[in-house]
């Protein structure tokens, strides 16, 4: 199991979203024939491994879905859903069934190893401003954009899904770094943290800048780190404060300069994104517009006309509310909040080690959605609901030993 664990670790962090897409069908295969491997070792006890502990995952997939019935295009709210489920759902219950089994030390040190070969790959993508990945083998519609803004890419198509995939990597890789005493390896991990971090900011993605300075603020709250706390905050304004001056130039200082901030806060489509959302739920407050109706819907209600790519909620709180209503995000939230509570009830019992990294990534994460629809690209995806998974199995699983 550990072998297929760290085979789906290095296809989330590898493959461009194009071969996601172009691959989902074989990808599905191979996680339902490691489902059925995992649930024949139980006897086949569909009851013990599906439901048992489980519902409230079945609960936010049950309101999730309500809103096709009433989507004015109704094959496309279902695409996405069917989509939706049969690749959380595998992906959820084995981690969670298979978590004492899995060596989930192992299997996160591989993600962090590969986060540091991705952040290589970003940097020679930097210095020759070229990427061999999309040149050759991957079609990438953002490609020739982010090359000349200079903006790292590397194997995931857009700076942002790369932000978020190395922002939920940055508290394993740190854990790794101060938990290791063998001279060698530590420095090695040390390197490997500093290319995830160094990545992460030359994504220049502002999402995943505000997502990694809440994460480290929540870590140190939680580790009642007052005065770093407030020393952070200090350096980050003083770091937008340079980048907003005239010794800067170039995108970086459209992106950061406080008179562009404001600028694209006031006309971006991000900002409208919050009027539309608002105007879908007027008219459909329960139920939304239906999933994947999004952008069909968008010249109906939205008073601005944006290019076809950005007419997204761009949040993944935003698509609940929009295209699954109060139903659907109420189920989101159910789920969500019942695995952060467990969270936290585990942490208050055990020793703030792995796990508490793990949950500091996926914090890290839910701050990240925040700023643009992460459940539109396949790698993300998976690896929220990896995380998710590994959170859950380890504050269900009872045998502190086996946990992580």
């Amino acid at each position: 199991m550990l072998a297929g664990v760290l085979i789906f670790v290095a296809w989330v962090s590898f493959a461009p979203d194009p071969v996601h897409c172009s691959y989902g069908g074989m990808f599905k295969i191979a996680l339902f024939g490691l489902l059925a491997l995992s649930l024949s070792a139980r006897r086949f006890d569909a009851a013990g491994y599906f439901i048992n502990k489980n519902e409230f995952f079945w609960i936010y997939l049950v309101l999730f879905s309500f809103n096709i019935w009433f989507a004015s295009d109704r094959f496309a709210a279902y695409e996405y859903y069917s989509d939706f489920v049969l690749t959380a759902a595998p992906i959820y219950f084995l981690i969670t069934n298979e978590i004492k089994k899995i060596d989930i030390k192992k299997a996160l040190y591989g993600l962090c190893v590969c986060a540091g070969a991705v952040s290589v790959i970003g940097f020679f993508e930097m210095l020759l401003k070229t990427n061999f990945i999309y040149e050759r083998f991957a079609e990438n519609y953002y490609y020739g954009r982010f090359i000349v803004q200079g903006r790292m890419m590397s194997t995931f198509t857009h700076p942002n899904i790369l932000g978020s995939y190395l922002i939920m990597c940055v508290p394993p890789a740190y854990y790794f770094y101060r938990s290791e005493y063998r001279r060698g390896i530590r420095h090695v991990n040390l390197a490997i943290f500093a290319l995830i971090c160094s990545a992460v900011f030359l994504t220049f993605s502002r999402g995943t800048w505000i997502a990694g300075l809440l994460m480290v603020s929540v870590w140190l709250l939680f580790r009642r780190r007052y005065g770093r706390l407030v020393f952070i905050w200090i350096a980050f304004f003083l770091l937008i404060a340079f980048l907003s001056s005239p010794f800067i130039s170039g995108n970086v200082r459209y992106r950061f300069g406080m008179p562009y901030l404001w600028e694209y806060l006031r006309d971006s489509h991000r900002t409208n994104a919050y009027f539309v959302t608002y105007n879908m739920l007027k008219d459909h407050p329960f139920v939304g517009i239906g999933l994947g109706n999004y952008r069909q819907l968008f010249g109906v209600y939205s008073n601005v006309q944006f290019p076809f790519e950005v007419m997204i909620p761009d949040s993944v709180y935003l698509m609940h509310l929009a295209e699954a209503g109060l139903i659907g995000f109420a189920g989101f939230l159910i789920f969500l909040g019942n695995l952060l509570r467990k969270c936290l009830a585990y942490l208050k019992k055990n020793d703030k080690g792995m796990f508490f990294a793990v949950f500091m990534g996926f914090t890290g994460m839910l701050f990240n959605m925040a700023s643009y629809d992460m459940f539109m690209w396949k790698a993300p995806f998976n690896l929220y609901w990896f995380f998710a998974a590994v959170l859950a199995g380890t504050a269900m699983s009872q045998d502190k030993s086996r946990a992580c």
